[in-house]
């Protein structure tokens, strides 16, 4: 049997100081022979306060999101990683949606889509 595809791993990696909600996306199928739908989505918070939340947004059309990780609240420094399998979307968006407790937050968002 021949192989008539290619497939590979997208890796994007974006620092946030500030919420911002809805943050840049992130588009993860180029074209029509090439789906993700399978995601690491990896948090690295930094100078946290009390806590800060984010979550992970997927599109099919880079207009209409849905929830892929629903909001995470997050309560202290270090690296928190979320799975997601078997959702396919064109397109991804990390969004820092809140802070409590102070300004100092910085959210490190890496994100692999295979």
């Amino acid at each position: 049997m021949a192989i008539t595809y290619f497939q590979d791993t997208i890796c994007f990696t974006e620092t946030l100081t500030a919420p911002t909600n809805p943050n840049t996306a992130l588009e993860v199928a180029v074209n029509n022979l090439f789906s993700t739908k399978d995601y690491t989505f990896m948090v690295t918070v930094a100078s946290v306060n009390t806590n800060v939340v984010v979550n992970l947004e997927g599109s099919i059309d880079g207009t209409n999101y849905i929830a892929v990780v629903a909001n995470q609240t997050i309560s202290s420094n270090g690296t928190t990683l979320y799975n997601v399998t078997g959702k396919p979307f064109k397109w991804l968006r990390a969004n820092f949606v809140s802070e409590s407790g102070g300004t100092a937050a910085e959210v490190t968002f890496s994100i692999a889509a295979a």
